[in-house]
C-alpha cells in the first residue's frame, strides 16, 4: 500500500476519532446514562479506532507523525481500557462481546479485533534481538582457533615481501587447495569432522545434479532428434509420392480457424472468470486452499516500507542537532537575559509589596517555571493564607474549650452510569488539539521531508527549560545574600523580622525518602551482574515465538440473544484472545500507555491441560517483546535458601525487571504457593517458600513500571483464598466447540492437494467437541503420513480414519469440569454474578 493510502487513513480515523470526543464531552455535561448501550457502542468504536491508529503507526514512514501518531494511539488504548474496565463493574463479567452492536454499527468482527503487533513490528524484533544478544553475551567464549590462525599470517607476511614473483603466484594458487598442516594442528575433532562432512555433503549434492543435468540433456537430444527425423521422413515421402497431402478447401480452413477461435476465448473468459471469483474469495476469506503470491507481495512491501524508517529517523535527528547547534549560537544568551529579568521584577513586585522575597521554587518541583506560569502565591495571595492560618489556629483553640459534634457524611445513592472525567480524555484531547494546530493545515497526500517549523517550536521549548535550570541556580544563590542583607538591615528591629521558607514537614519526607533509597542493598551493584545472576539461575529463560494471530478460535455470535432471554452462554476460544490482549499485552506496550490504563499486576490463565494456556502465556511475551522471569517452583528448588537470600532474590527480580521492562514475571502452576495441602512427591519443591514475597513483589508494581505477574494453573480449586485475592483476573481457557473445530479442520485438511475438498468436516467437527486442538493436529499428522499422501489420489481420505485417532482422546472427567465452573463461581466477578442473579 502506498504512502498516500496511510496518510487518507490516519485522517479518517483522527476525524472519527474528535466525533468520538464531541459525544464524550456531551455525555461529561450531560445527566447519567441509564443504559449501558451507549458504553459498548464507544467501547466498539475505540477497539476499531486503536486498530486503525495501530496500522498508521506500524506503516507511517515520517518520523514526526509516528510521534502524534504514538501518542493518539496511547491515549486511545487508555481510554478503551478504562471504558472495559467500567463496563465489567456493570455487567460482573470480563467477555463483552456486543454482537447487537455491531449489527447497530455495520462493524465486522475484523473492524474490531487487534490482530496487528501493537508494539510495532520493528520495536519488537529490536527488542527480542537485544534480549537475545544479552543472554549470549554470558555463555560467550572466545575462539581460540581464529586467533592463532590470525597469528600465523600475521607472522608469515614480512617473509612474503623477500618472495619472487613465481613463489608468489604459487602461494596464490595454494590459497584453492586444502587447509595446511598448521591448520589442521589447531582443528579439534569435532570441528574436522564437521568440516569433513561438510565437504563430502557438497561433492554428493554437484555429483547429483552434474547426473540429473547429464540425463534432462539427454533426454531433450534425444526428443528432438525423434522429432527432425520424423518431419524428414514425412518430407521424403511427398516428394517421392507416396504421401499425396489433401487440400483442404478455403471455406472450411476458415471455420476451422472460427471454430479455434471461439474455443481459446471461451477458455480465456473462463480462466479470467475464475480469477476475479478466486480474489473475491480470497478478500473473503472463503478459500481452502490460499496462494501465497499476494501474501508476500504484501509482506515486501511492508518490509520495504520499514527500511525507509531509519533513513527518515536519520534525517530527521541530524535536522534536530543542526538546529538545536543554531539556536544555543543565536538564542541562547538572550533566554538567559530575559530570564533573569522576569525573576527580578519577581522580586521587586514581593519587596515593594511586602517588603521581603518569597520562597524560590525546588527544581524537583519546577523552578522559576511556577513563577512564569503564576503558579506561585502573589503578596496579596500570601497575607490572605496567613490570616485564614491565624483563624484557625483561633478557632481551634476555642475548640478545645469543648465538644465538637460529630457531623456525618452524606452518602451518595446514585448509581446511574457515567464515565468519569480522566487524564487519559484529557491527554486525548490535548493530543487531538496539538493535531488541529500543527497539522490541519498542512498537505498530506505525499511523502513529505522533516518540518523544521515544528523542530524549532520543540527545541525553543527545551531550550528555555535547560536555561531555566541554569538560570535558576544563580537566582537561588543571589536570593540567599539578598536574604542575608535583609537579615543585617532588620537585626536590631524591636519585633522579630521573619522570612518565608520551605516547609519543615516537606523536607523531612524528602529526606526520608532519600535515607529509605540508600539503605537498598543492591545499589552498587552492576545491573548486567545481576542480570547474569538470574541467567545462570534459569530463572530468565528463553521462550518460543509465537503471536496471537496465531492463536485459532471463533467467536460466540449469541450472546445479545441469550442475555435477553435469560439464558446462561459460555465464551469461545476467540474472546480468550481478546482478554488476553486486552489485560496482558495492550497496558504493557509501553510506559505511557501503563500510565494512562487501569492497573492490572497479575493476572491468572487456568483451564484444563492441553487447553493452550502455554501457548498464551508466550504470545504474551512475544508481542510486547518481554523479558521472562522463571519464579516456578521446579526452578527455584533448592536455590536461595533462606529468608536473607530469598528477599535478595526478589530485590533482583524486581530490579531488572524494572530497568529491562516490559517484563512478564511467570509462574506455572500458579496455584502451588497457595495449596490446601501439599502432595507427598511434592514437598521437596517447597512451593510454598516465596508466598509471602510474592504478595510484596506484586504490591510494589506502579503504574509505568511495565511489569505483569503471569501464572497458569490446572487446579485452581485446590488452592485458599489468599490465592484468588492475589490476582486482578482470572482469565478461563474453555473447551473446544463446534465453529472452532469447523475452522480448525478446514484449515487443516486443505492444505493437503491430495484430500477431498469437499470432505465432511462437519461430522468430524461435530464429534470432536472438547478435544484441545493440539490432540487434533497431532491425529491428523499421524493419519496424513507420507505413505499416505502419495496414495490419496487412488484411495482417498475416509473421515473415519481420523475419528479412529480423534477417539484415543481421554476426556476429562465430570468431577475436574465441575471444579472449574466451581472456581469461576468463587471468583470475585462470580460472586457478584451469583448476588445479582
Amino acid at each position: 500500500m502506498s504512502h498516500v493510502y496511510y496518510n487518507e487513513l490516519w485522517l479518517i480515523t483522527r476525524s472519527d476519532l474528535e466525533k468520538l470526543l464531541e459525544l464524550e464531552r456531551g455525555l461529561q455535561e450531560s445527566a447519567p446514562l441509564k443504559k449501558k448501550a451507549a458504553l459498548n457502542s464507544a467501547l466498539s468504536v475505540y477497539r476499531n479506532i486503536v486498530k486503525r491508529l495501530i496500522m498508521c503507526y506500524d506503516q507511517m514512514i515520517q518520523t514526526q507523525k509516528r510521534e502524534l501518531i504514538k501518542k493518539m494511539l496511547d491515549c486511545a488504548i487508555g481510554r478503551m481500557l478504562e471504558y472495559k474496565k467500567k463496563i465489567v463493574e456493570l455487567d460482573y463479567t470480563d467477555y463483552q462481546w456486543p454482537d447487537d452492536i455491531l449489527n447497530q454499527m455495520k462493524f465486522t468482527p475484523d473492524d474490531i479485533e487487534l490482530f496487528a503487533s501493537v508494539s510495532g513490528r520493528e520495536r519488537v524484533e529490536e527488542r527480542r534481538k537485544f534480549i537475545q544478544e544479552l543472554m549470549e553475551s554470558v555463555h560467550k567464549v572466545p575462539q581460540t582457533r581464529e586467533h592463532r590462525l590470525s597469528q600465523i599470517q600475521i607472522e608469515s607476511t614480512p617473509e612474503m615481501e623477500d618472495e619472487t614473483l613465481k613463489t608468489r603466484a604459487a602461494r596464490r594458487r595454494m590459497r584453492i587447495t586444502p587447509p595446511s598442516k598448521i591448520e589442521l594442528i589447531q582443528e579439534s575433532p569435532l570441528e574436522k569432522a564437521a568440516r569433513e562432512a561438510k565437504l563430502a555433503a557438497e561433492k554428493t549434492m554437484r555429483n547429483a545434479m552434474l547426473l540429473v543435468q547429464s540425463h534432462e540433456r539427454a533426454r531433450k537430444g534425444r526428443s528432438y532428434g525423434a522429432d527432425v527425423k520424423r518431419i524428414y521422413d514425412y518430407n521424403k515421402k511427398v516428394r517421392s509420392g507416396e504421401i499425396i497431402p489433401k487440400k483442404i478447401d478455403r471455406i472450411k480452413y476458415i471455420r476451422s480457424a472460427i471454430t479455434i477461435q471461439r474455443a481459446w476465448r471461451r477458455y480465456a473468459s473462463r480462466k479470467a472468470m475464475g480469477k476475479r471469483i478466486a480474489r473475491l474469495e480470497e478478500a473473503l476469506d472463503m478459500t481452502s486452499w490460499r496462494c501465497n503470491k499476494t501474501i508476500a507481495k504484501d509482506d515486501d512491501n511492508f518490509q520495504r516500507r520499514r527500511a525507509l524508517m531509519p533513513v527518515f529517523d536519520a534525517r530527521t535527528e541530524k535536522a534536530i542537532n543542526d538546529e538545536r547547534t543554531k539556536l544555543l549560537k543565536i538564542r541562547g544568551p538572550g533566554l538567559m537575559e530575559d530570564i533573569t529579568d522576569e525573576i527580578h521584577e519577581w522580586f521587586v513586585v514581593w519587596y515593594n509589596a511586602l517588603g521581603h522575597y518569597d520562597v524560590f521554587p525546588a527544581a524537583d518541583l519546577g523552578g522559576s517555571v511556577l513563577i512564569v506560569t503564576g503558579q506561585t502565591l502573589t503578596p496579596q495571595e500570601y497575607l490572605m493564607e496567613k490570616l485564614e492560618k491565624e483563624k484557625k489556629a483561633k478557632e481551634r483553640r476555642a475548640e478545645r474549650m469543648g465538644p465538637v459534634p460529630k457531623v456525618e457524611p452524606i452518602k451518595d445513592e446514585v448509581s446511574d452510569v457515567k464515565m468519569p472525567q480522566t487524564n487519559t480524555l484529557s491527554c486525548l484531547e490535548e493530543t487531538n488539539i496539538d493535531f488541529i494546530r500543527n497539522w490541519s493545515f498542512r498537505d498530506q497526500k505525499y511523502l513529505e521531508r522533516e518540518y523544521l517549523d515544528l523542530i524549532t517550536e520543540k527545541l525553543c521549548y527545551e531550550l528555555q527549560l535547560e536555561m531555566r535550570e541554569i538560570v535558576d541556580e544563580l537566582m537561588r544563590a543571589e536570593l540567599e545574600l539578598l536574604n542575608k542583607a535583609l537579615l543585617k538591615d532588620h537585626a536590631r528591629d524591636k519585633e522579630k523580622f521573619v522570612i518565608p521558607t520551605i516547609d519543615t514537614k516537606r523536607i523531612y519526607i524528602i529526606d526520608k525518602t532519600e535515607t529509605k533509597r540508600k539503605k537498598d542493598i543492591l545499589e552498587d551493584v552492576a545491573i548486567e551482574d545481576l542480570f547474569n545472576e538470574l541467567l545462570q539461575a534459569k530463572i530468565i529463560r528463553n521462550y518460543q515465538t509465537i503471536f496471537l494471530r496465531d492463536w485459532f478460535g471463533d467467536l460466540s455470535y449469541q450472546n445479545y440473544e441469550a442475555r435477553r432471554e435469560l439464558r446462561d452462554y459460555k465464551h469461545r476460544l476467540g474472546e480468550v484472545k481478546q482478554l488476553v490482549l486486552e489485560y496482558c499485552v495492550l497496558p504493557l506496550i509501553s510506559k505511557e500507555t501503563h500510565q494512562l490504563a487501569p492497573l492490572v499486576r497479575s493476572v491468572c490463565i487456568y483451564g484444563l491441560s492441553g487447553a493452550g494456556k502455554t501457548s498464551l502465556a508466550n504470545a504474551i511475551c512475544s508481542e510486547i517483546g518481554a523479558l521472562l522471569f522463571d519464579v516456578s517452583a521446579p526452578v527455584l528448588v533448592n536455590k536461595y535458601v533462606g529468608k536473607a537470600k530469598q528477599q535478595r532474590l526478589i530485590d533482583i527480580i524486581s530490579k531488572v525487571a524494572r530497568f529491562y521492562a516490559p517484563s512478564i514475571i511467570f509462574l506455572d502452576a500458579g496455584e502451588k504457593p497457595w495449596l490446601k495441602k501439599i502432595p507427598p512427591e511434592e514437598r521437596y519443591l517447597q512451593p510454598k517458600r516465596f508466598t509471602k514475597y510474592f504478595v510484596k513483589l506484586i504490591k510494589d508494581i506502579k503504574p509505568g513500571d511495565q511489569i505483569l505477574f503471569l501464572s497458569l494453573s490446572e487446579e485452581p480449586h485446590k488452592a485458599t483464598a489468599a490465592f484468588i485475592k492475589f490476582y486482578d483476573k482470572f482469565i478461563r481457557v474453555p473447551t473446544t466447540d463446534y465453529n472452532t473445530l469447523y475452522m480448525y479442520y478446514k484449515n487443516l485438511l486443505m492444505k493437503y492437494h491430495g484430500v477431498d475438498r469437499d470432505i465432511d468436516v462437519s461430522c468430524l467437527a461435530k464429534l470432536s467437541i472438547g478435544v484441545p486442538l493440539d490432540f487434533i493436529r497431532q491425529a491428523v499428522e499421524k493419519v496424513l503420513s507420507l505413505r499416505r499422501r502419495i496414495t490419496l489420489k487412488s484411495n482417498p481420505l475416509n473421515p473415519m480414519e481420523i475419528m479412529d485417532e480423534i477417539l484415543k482422546y481421554q476426556h476429562p472427567t465430570l468431577e475436574m469440569i465441575e471444579s472449574l465452573d466451581k472456581f469461576e463461581g468463587s471468583t470475585p466477578l462470580g460472586r457478584k454474578r451469583a448476588n445479582v442473579s
